[in-house]
């Protein structure tokens, strides 16, 4: 560890740095301006005894160097997180209640089929005397209207709303979008009725650099649009060149998905760093002799930075063309080894970091960045193992072994983020990636008002949504529903760092400690996995307009319904838990387990023929009408579950007569999904 810390510097310097971050994010932990600058002033004397060379000097510099770095990451959140700041919009609006914004628009407004989906910076709120200028960020639904083609990138509006908090998730592990929007400094959420905004006509408030990104994205998405180029075509392309993906179909982002290939659907470091690539080598093929390097690089930089103003400055973007920036100064200025493409590597996270820390908490950031990784260490040594002669061999070698490199550096990740592996990523990288280049290189030319691309573009597509559909096949295509936990992804991360480290230096010890994880890690997930077998549970969903009713034992489940959007998002986290038991769709309205008598009631006036004196759960759906005779023959009856697929009136009925008889209430849209385990 001494070595890697010498050899690669910013790695001993991210560990404090990432650790203060995380710790700031999830335990909110506030900072003190004093202790840093403590820890500022313990750096400068710790430098200043430094220079006495003594191991307990050098052991007191690092300690503080650590502590400094730690204590200004909980400054850079705490710096970062809008709701901490005065300026926060919050801090000036009464919760459910409308109020008066002044907002710009800060993104491509995106259209739904019936509403507007706008990213509004708040400029100022409107309080009991004035208005007072405000900070942040909110996610706007206009409703449909003659008067949405107003709505533009920069444009400035007054509006008057109610601001809706994000909601928490509301079904066991489901994708938990309020923490998501939350790193994204978005709070809150609103919808706008037709006649309650007004546009303004004011001087521009967005930086004028993004303005113009926004303003190129846009042109090259109409310039896409008025095209030749077929629907799925257009979704496509427009992914590949401005990072605009709401419009490629979610069946084509399903077989990218399933084939191991969604990371070609987005502007990011494979693009950018294929496009880096490429210019290098133009380059190189001219100065052969390698005498211009500085003017390569300054060239090739504002050609990437010029890529990341047509795509409107997106995220993702930046974040690789900053990283391909410093990995270029490694390539041109230094020795090209692991040691120093690393160092380099992690230098750029460190700024990126700097920028935003809550980045660290960005899944397209961390596969980013564990790709490259992956492609720096794993790849050469893949490389190694075969020595291809056949230039045609040697190019298939190269990717399959930046396939490889990338997935097994980013296969915790994956694994925990989307519980699925793709068995045939390898195949289906090498003839993906280099058609998705093509098809990145032919929308240039679409947007230079070159129309034949296009025919070129949709048979390409054609082509490649045909390709990966063959592999689109549960089982056979990939591996779905993996129950992969976060404690299974740092077991899996440290196996894979110890046994790489224990093959590297050829260390039977080494190899041992990694049997021993090996063993743990396999041990304590039957254990886990066992439990969670053994389980019985009734589990009432809370889905939009919708009764989903599942029953679990030990060997299959069976639920009542299945919608496949909604069960994808909604119920397939939860499922997937159950560690691969079989799934079941089918009609019931009566459950009995032990002391659990439970009783659905989703059909209007229709009772089940059964003893309703020994019902103690009671589940009511789609506007079941319950009156107060009912409860005479309900005599055991304790609990009742009213479900998302009741109407609000309904559950006001049924409250009352809750209170009437004293009988407990479960609504799932305030609630949550009921869970009882049996």
């Amino acid at each position: 560890m001494p070595n890697v810390f010498s050899n690669i510097p910013f790695f001993r310097i991210l560990i404090p740095f990432i650790f203060g971050i995380l710790l700031a994010i999830h335990f909110n932990l506030p900072v003190s301006h004093l202790f840093f600058l403590l820890g500022l002033i313990a750096v400068i004397v710790s430098i200043r005894l430094k220079k006495e060379q003594s191991n307990f000097t050098k052991r007191a510099y690092l300690i503080s160097f650590d502590v400094f770095l730690f204590v200004f990451a909980l400054h850079l959140v705490s710096n970062t997180n809008l709701k901490k700041q005065k300026e926060y919009y919050g801090n000036y609006y009464k919760a459910n209640k409308p109020a008066y914004f002044v907002v710009t628009i800060n993104e491509i407004p995106i259209e739904k089929e019936k509403f507007i989906k706008c990213l509004l910076t708040i400029n100022e709120i409107r309080t009991d005397s004035s208005y007072i200028k405000a900070k942040g960020n909110i996610i706007a639904y206009f409703k449909r209207s003659e008067s949405n083609s107003k709505l533009k990138p920069g444009a400035t509006l007054i509006l008057k709303t109610k601001l809706i908090e994000i909601s928490p998730p509301q079904n066991p592990y489901e994708f938990d979008y309020r923490t998501y929007l939350y790193n994204k400094h978005i709070y809150h959420s609103a919808f706008v009725d037709v006649n309650a905004f007004e546009i303004l006509d004011v001087p521009q408030k967005l930086n004028t650099i993004w303005l113009n990104g926004l303003f190129i994205k846009q042109n090259i998405l109409r310039t896409l649009k008025i095209s030749e180029l077929t629907p799925f075509a257009y979704g496509i392309c427009a992914a590949l060149l401005t990072g605009y993906d709401d419009e490629i179909d979610k069946q084509v982002v399903e077989s990218f998905s399933h084939s191991g290939t969604l990371h070609v659907l987005s502007v990011s470091g494979l693009h950018t760093g294929l496009i880096y690539l490429v210019l290098s080598f133009l380059f190189d093929l001219i100065d052969r002799k390698k005498k211009y390097k500085i003017f390569k690089f300054i060239l090739i930089t504002l050609l990437l930075w010029s890529f990341a103003l047509i795509t409107g400055f997106s995220a993702p973007i930046l974040r690789a063309v900053i990283m391909f920036n410093l990995l270029g100064i490694g390539r041109i200025f230094f020795r090209s080894d692991n040691r120093v493409q690393t160092n380099i590597l992690l230098a750029s996270a460190f700024i990126l970091l700097c920028y935003d820390p809550f980045f660290i908490t960005d899944v397209g950031f961390l596969l980013s960045y564990f790709a490259v990784f992956g492609l720096i260490y794993f790849q050469p040594k893949l490389m190694a193992i075969l020595q291809p002669q056949n230039y045609l061999t040697k190019e298939l070698w190269k990717g399959t072994t930046a396939s490889f490199a990338a997935t097994l550096s980013t296969l915790p990740l994956t694994l925990f983020y989307f519980k699925q592996f793709p068995i045939w990523f390898f195949i289906c990288n090498i003839l993906v990636v280099p058609a998705s280049f093509i098809i990145l290189l032919l929308s240039f030319l679409i947007v230079l008002k070159l129309g034949f691309a296009a025919i070129v573009i949709n048979q390409l597509v054609n082509w490649l949504v045909t390709f990966i559909s063959l592999f689109n096949s549960s089982g056979s295509g990939f591996i779905d529903s993996v129950d992969f936990s976060f404690y299974d992804m740092l077991f899996l991360s440290f196996f894979i760092i110890v046994f790489t480290l224990s093959l590297q230096n050829k260390s039977y010890r080494s190899l041992v400690f990694c049997m021993i994880i090996l063993i743990w890690w396999q041990a304590s997930a039957i254990v886990f996995s066992y439990q969670s077998k053994i389980t019985d549970l009734i589990a009432v969903y809370q889905v939009n307009k919708s009764n989903t009713v599942l029953v679990k034992n030990k060997r299959h489940s069976i639920i009542n319904q299945l919608d496949s959007a909604q069960f994808m998002f909604h119920i397939k986290p939860h499922v997937t838990s159950f560690n691969n038991v079989k799934l079941e769709v089918n009609k019931f309205n009566y459950i009995e387990k032990g002391n659990i008598k439970a009783l659905l009631l989703n059909k209007k006036d229709q009772w089940p023929q059964t003893d309703l004196s020994g019902i103690n759960l009671l589940i009511l759906a789609n506007n079941f009408k319950l009156t107060a005779n009912d409860f005479d023959e309900l005599s055991g009856l304790k609990i009742i579950v009213a479900d998302a697929s009741n109407s609000n009136y309904s559950i006001k009925k049924v409250e009352e007569l809750c209170c009437k008889f004293g009988i407990e209430l479960i609504k799932t849209k305030q609630q949550g999904a009921y869970i009882l385990e049996l």
